[in-house]
């Protein structure tokens, strides 16, 4: 990657968080409106201090802005619960510390080492999507043009046996989805379609199963849209109710490497629950820090894929893994069934 297409991302990147916070009051950007969530603030604020850390701090040598966001802005140093009491920046200083740190990395862009810089824009791309699900949560309008596209297709694909490779090695990918390596599987069969909210009511109806949240707003939820907000308990009870099971996290990625133009929405729609749990690859090695990953590999996480209505397509390649606990539903999180052939 070049310094050319790292600045090109980092600037993509800061357009989306700008768009999207721009509409907001000082009141909104500082509440905490879901303990499941940061004040969007502190998002922002969040934003500019990982991009100081790792590009100023760690790879250029510079000295700290501030000590104390070390405390204030690592994601381990305190819970989201209590984010919202912290005395974090006030939404114009975030503003400003984002806008210096940019501007200083724009200045070091040709020294810096560019998996770092695609890190960082990764990263904000990231919490924006975080930041839109503050908004949902929170009730508030979603900018134009964002939004879930139309189910249309129906029916299931066959994806024959064989060996495929899992992973990649692109220089986009983060460390979860290093090394590229042979998987075999059987023949499986999946959805060409994401479930819809309509498909997802007769579950509700039929099982007494609670409904989305946000099917309450906005007049309802639209039929032939897909089911979001859905944790990865409900999903896999819906699959079992419907006669079919969630498909593994290879057989996801295997279905889109070889099949992906018959699979309607694969990516930018909605996250995708797998029954997979979230592991190392094969010959992994944290990359550049251990809690980007591995201090959630093992079965208390399962992996998502795909990518939702606002991933962005820099994040939403065919090999990106992304994991929640199996009770959360706050994230643009949808279904699409497997079954074995």
């Amino acid at each position: 990657m070049s310094a050319t297409e790292a600045a090109a991302a980092l600037a993509h990147a800061r357009e989306r968080t700008e768009a999207l916070l721009a509409p907001l009051s000082d009141e909104q950007l500082t509440r905490q409106y879901s303990p499941l969530q940061s004040p969007l603030v502190w998002d922002l604020a969040h934003i500019g201090y990982f991009e100081e850390l790792w590009l100023l701090r760690r790879a250029a040598g510079r000295d700290a802005v501030s000590p104390a966001y070390d405390d204030l802005y690592d994601s381990f140093a305190h819970a989201r619960p209590e984010r919202g009491e912290l005395p974090i920046l006030s939404p114009e200083s975030a503003r400003a510390y984002v806008s210096e740190v940019r501007d200083a990395v724009l200045e070091l862009l040709p020294e810096l080492p560019q998996d770092r810089v695609a890190m960082v824009a990764q990263h904000e791309l990231q919490h924006g999507e975080t930041m839109a699900q503050t908004l949902a949560l929170a009730g508030l309008t979603q900018p134009s043009p964002y939004g879930p596209p139309k189910v249309e297709a129906s029916g299931d694909v066959l994806v024959p046996a064989g060996e495929f490779v899992l992973g990649s090695d692109d220089p986009w990918a983060y460390d979860n989805e290093r090394l590229p390596h042979s998987v075999e599987l059987p023949p499986f069969r999946i959805d060409r379609a994401l479930v819809t909210n309509a498909e997802y009511a007769e579950f509700v109806a039929a099982e007494g199963a609670e409904s989305p949240a946000h099917w309450g707003r906005n007049g309802g939820p639209v039929p032939r849209e897909p089911v979001l907000h859905v944790s990865f308990d409900e999903a896999e009870a819906y699959a079992r109710w419907a006669g079919k099971r969630l498909p593994t996290e290879p057989e996801w990625e295997k279905a889109v490497k070889i099949a992906g133009d018959e699979l309607e929405h694969a990516r930018g729609a909605a996250w995708q629950w797998t029954s997979s749990f979230f592991g190392a690859y094969p010959g992994f090695r944290a990359f550049p820090y251990a809690e980007y990953s591995e201090v959630f590999f093992g079965d208390d996480y399962r992996v998502l894929r795909g990518g939702s209505w606002f991933t962005d397509p820099l994040v939403a390649r065919p090999t990106f893994r992304n994991w929640d606990l199996p009770q959360r539903r706050q994230i643009f999180s949808g279904i699409r069934c497997a079954s074995d052939a």
